[in-house]
């Protein structure tokens, strides 16, 4: 089997078993008996556990930007495409990705440093982009400040405001409402007033 191929199913069960189990309990010999290839080969592709863990957030990572570059669509207004890209990063895959972030960044804050620095400067530059256009093209207010709003996005996404945090303690209201709730009047926030009732019309349904 030629060694791309080989380095290919290495990376992405090791991807899985690192998601699933965390960086401690991943054990190559388990991984090397998976996949019928012997450890002396998974070392001498990649060198060692932690460069083997580096590629594997690396991948994670590129699989977080391309999720990120499917929610924004050049057919959907900037608002709809921030709604969807926090909504991208409240639940499903993108969470238990960023959990193993955070798993990095216990063990190895150098690669986490290295990682997330790139992927959170690329995050940036999206969300400034559709603030950009929704300013251009009359949806969203003019003296709203992008960069502001990026980061206010960020710090929304890096504290985890998602419906499995314990911060939305409620006997009335479900999690997820509270902070269906929360996106909604942030997103209000940004628009100018002749596009707030088409948006609360869109969003309420």
């Amino acid at each position: 089997m030629p060694t791309d191929e080989i380095k290919r199913r290495i990376l992405a069960e090791a991807t899985a078993m690192f998601l699933r189990d965390g960086f401690q309990k991943t054990n190559l010999d388990t991984l090397s008996q998976i996949l019928f290839v012997s450890k002396r080969t998974i070392y001498k592709i990649f060198g060692s556990k932690k460069e083997l863990y580096r590629e594997c957030i690396k991948r994670m990572i590129n699989t977080m930007e391309e999720e990120d570059n499917t929610c924004i669509s050049n057919s959907k207004k900037p608002i709809a495409n921030l709604q969807d890209f926090i909504a991208s990063h409240s639940t499903g895959q993108l969470v238990i990705m960023e959990q193993a972030l955070s798993d990095l960044n216990k063990y190895f804050p150098d690669i986490y440093d290295e990682c997330l620095k790139i992927s959170e400067q690329r995050r940036m530059e999206k969300i400034i982009e559709q603030i950009n256009e929704g300013q251009k093209n009359g949806d969203m207010y003019k003296k709203l400040n992008p960069e502001i709003v990026a980061i206010i996005i960020q710090n929304i996404l890096k504290s985890r405001i998602s419906p499995s945090t314990n911060e939305f303690n409620s006997n009335q209201y479900l999690k997820s409402e509270i902070f269906a709730e929360f996106i909604h009047i942030f997103m209000r926030g940004l628009l100018t007033e002749k596009r707030i009732k088409e948006y609360d019309e869109k969003y309420r349904t």
